[in-house]
């Protein structure tokens, strides 16, 4: 028996309450299951109801395997559990005391039924990516789009939920600023260009004229070194000369150079970052464009203007798939945050009809979907297919995702 399947039938109510008494012979009734904590600590339900002997009991439901599992996690020594009105365990093994009395107790063993038991833990149980993969096209449509923008706001919400602790600031120019450097690294070198961030300041940069603010951060990424005699004079130069601005430089070592394509390499995205940092003076005005007008103006952007500046020895164009990246993974999360910052909904679902304009992405995870029969149309429902793998079917929390309940329901 695991705890987390005790915590899906408490939740959805799942249990024949009407046929059940508290291990003491008490007779009870649940006015409220109260609220589920998914956080680590602390009760598992909060702000239940229980009525026993006619008075109603306002606090907290804690459910374990067994009873004796309240010491074994050391709960008697938690403050947080002092309010817990109602325990539910699997196996009744022992009284718990708190504040001195018997804590009122549910057993549950005999009201499970140990074929949906097996089901969820067969579900559990299988090493496929999707672990409901083959039974997909059992669950009607309605449910997989339910559970796709579910998936689609906690992904947002989770890439912008701590943007201003990482940046150090809630300026928006600065937030955005770091979106795209992160954007620009993708995973593989995503920590070097926060880094450089850090190093680099937008407000700081954008002080020095728009050829030195290349030069600058050329330099600061600790990519670019000089070749020649003259190239070392610059160099030297403009250190020199921005002492003040240039607070270290990122180390070489930090950038990650195999297992990336020869357009992927780190030299060539930070000549391509500092090309559109210059060009690029971060009014964030544009996200007020209609959703067409703001695609357009994206691309605009990224289209680097051709020219040689100090110590670039090559030209590099942007190619179209990872434009989309850059939407999907600096514009959309920006837009979808700074609408929460100013409290504008109309700018929140910009970002999310934002997605809906570009094509989805094409990669083994999201094959697995296809293979499967879910067919993705656009980015917004690949980034929601992501976001179920990444964060529910690899940590097997079937329980969490509406296809997954759907599946045990029926």
């Amino acid at each position: 028996m695991q705890e987390k399947y005790l915590h899906y039938l408490w939740k959805y109510k799942l249990l024949p309450f009407h046929k059940m008494k508290l291990v003491d012979g008490r007779f009870f009734k649940v006015v409220s299951n109260g609220d589920y904590n998914s956080y680590e600590s602390g009760p598992d339900f909060l702000n239940t109801k229980i009525e026993i002997d006619g008075i109603v009991w306002a606090g907290n439901v804690e459910l374990h395997v067994k009873s004796k599992d309240w010491y074994v996690h050391n709960h008697q020594k938690d403050a947080a559990y002092e309010n817990v009105v109602l325990h539910v365990v699997y196996e009744f093994n022992g009284d718990v005391t708190v504040n001195g009395e018997n804590l009122p107790t549910l057993e549950l063993k005999q009201f499970i039924q140990q074929e949906h038991y097996q089901k969820f833990e067969s579900l559990l149980k299988s090493k496929k990516t999707i672990l409901c993969g083959t039974q997909l096209k059992s669950i009607p449509s309605i449910h997989i789009i339910s559970q796709q923008e579910r998936a689609l706001i906690d992904r947002l919400n989770r890439k912008t939920s701590r943007l201003i602790e990482h940046t150090g600031s809630n300026d928006p120019k600065q937030i955005l600023y770091f979106l795209f450097a992160r954007a620009m690294g993708a995973k593989i070198n995503q920590l070097p260009f926060e880094e450089l961030t850090q190093r680099l300041p937008l407000h700081i940069l954008k002080k020095s004229s728009e050829k030195k603010q290349i030069d600058l951060i050329l330099i600061s990424s600790g990519l670019v070194q000089p070749e020649t005699i003259s190239d070392l004079m610059v160099y030297r130069r403009i250190l020199q000369q921005e002492k003040q601005v240039v607070n270290g430089i990122v180390s070489r070592h930090s950038w990650k150079f195999g297992g990336t394509r020869p357009g992927n390499s780190p030299r060539i995205r930070i000549e391509q970052f500092a090309r559109i940092i210059e060009q690029f003076d971060f009014e964030v005005s544009f996200v007020y464009l209609n959703k067409e007008e703001l695609l357009r103006y994206i691309f605009k952007l990224l289209t680097i203007k051709e020219g040689e500046p100090f110590l670039l020895s090559r030209f590099h164009q942007m190619s179209l798939s990872f434009k989309y990246q850059l939407v999907i993974n600096c514009f959309v999360p920006f837009i979808y945050w700074y609408g929460q910052k100013t409290e504008n909904e109309i700018l929140i679902e910009k970002s999310i009809e934002l997605l809906r304009l570009i094509p989805a992405e094409n990669n083994a995870l999201l094959t697995n979907w296809e293979i499967n029969g879910v067919k993705l149309n656009n980015a917004a429902e690949s980034q929601s297919m992501l976001e179920i793998v990444n964060e529910l079917c690899s940590k097997k929390k079937c329980l969490s995702c509406e296809i997954g309940i759907q599946l045990l329901n029926k």
